[in-house]
């Protein structure tokens, strides 16, 4: 309609233009179109798109698999460093849940999924160094977690008690109607009789009925060298071989993380991931404090567009990092 036109195609404007820092002046389409970038894209789109039929064929995914797609969720945190109402809301998307099959008790076992266009990381340094590229790689997921959880049990409270005041449950913080109902149908599903005397009092006790046992990391694609996720073929594959065109990135590959073998565990696991993120919280408001442009840092990962953002600001106005080519 006009408002797509007059919006999002500007937007789309800007892609695959040879200088996305035009003078103001000037509109985006003024820039020169690069028909090659264009074209690569759509090369790489195509080819992790092929990479995840490879993995995952969804024709083959069984009902009520993939249970969520796409689900916002949010939660409150305490905290002493707020005014309004001693608390902070921590927002996110989850692009998928999964119920296990076949379920491993009278539970529904859920699966937390998120789809990665990069790189699976590939594990080739010390056990140490390994360590710790994988529990970054899952630390947004354990927060995904932590939030669903706290969906989970807000939804069986009546009331809820956040910085020691009592108050009604706010719906928005619960499970969404929707993920509730799609539960039921997975539980009525179920033929064990003890799912069955949980479906008639499914009203409440989700926290009872629910486990979080796993996180999944989806990569669509591999470092070619990558043994654990590429075949010998693959990774000798050269400019000569039938497949060697088609062939130019690694294959897609799962990264699995469990959430604990016992309650202990996971709560324990809950209980990290929630100091990370109070803490994160605390030193965000303290730099919002600061009022300085300076205060903030950026980070150097490639694949962050903060440090070429700054490249618009005036030289000098935001903390650039004198390491960075600006």
């Amino acid at each position: 309609d006009n408002k797509w036109n007059t919006k999002e195609k500007d937007g789309y404007a800007t892609l695959f233009r040879e200088d996305d820092h035009v003078d103001s002046t000037k509109t985006a389409s003024s820039a020169s179109y690069n028909l090659n970038a264009e074209i690569d894209w759509g090369k790489s789109s195509l080819d992790l798109l092929r990479n995840y039929y490879e993995l995952e064929d969804p024709k083959t995914v069984k009902n009520p698999n993939p249970l969520m797609r796409e689900m916002w969720v949010q939660a409150r945190f305490p905290s002493d460093d707020y005014n309004d109402g001693d608390e902070f809301v921590v927002r996110g998307k989850i692009d998928r849940i999964d119920i296990i099959q076949p379920s491993p008790s009278d539970k529904l076992h859920l699966d937390i999924i998120d789809y990665k266009t990069g790189k699976k990381p590939h594990f080739k340094y010390s056990p140490k160094v390994n360590e710790r590229i994988a529990s970054e790689q899952f630390w947004k997921m354990k927060v995904y977690a932590l939030i669903l959880w706290k969906m989970i049990h807000q939804t069986d409270d009546k009331t809820t008690t956040l910085g020691g005041k009592t108050a009604k449950t706010d719906s928005r913080f619960g499970m969404s109607w929707m993920l509730q109902q799609r539960l039921k149908q997975a539980l009525t599903a179920s033929s064990t009789a003890a799912t069955a005397t949980k479906t008639n009092g499914m009203e409440k006790d989700w926290s009872r009925t629910l486990e979080l046992n796993s996180l999944r990391l989806m990569y669509f694609t591999s470092h070619l060298d990558d043994a654990s996720a590429n075949n010998e073929s693959t990774m000798n594959a050269t400019d000569d071989d039938d497949d060697a065109g088609s062939r130019t990135i690694g294959k897609a590959h799962y990264l699995d993380f469990s959430m604990g073998s016992s309650p202990i565990e996971f709560q324990s696991i809950l209980d990290e991931t929630e100091l990370e993120v109070r803490t994160i919280a605390s030193d965000i408001k303290r730099l919002v404090d600061m009022q300085s442009p300076h205060a903030f840092e950026h980070c150097d990962w490639r694949y962050c567009s903060c440090h070429e953002l700054r490249k618009k600001f005036k030289p000098g106005s935001v903390f650039q990092s004198p390491e960075l080519d600006f």
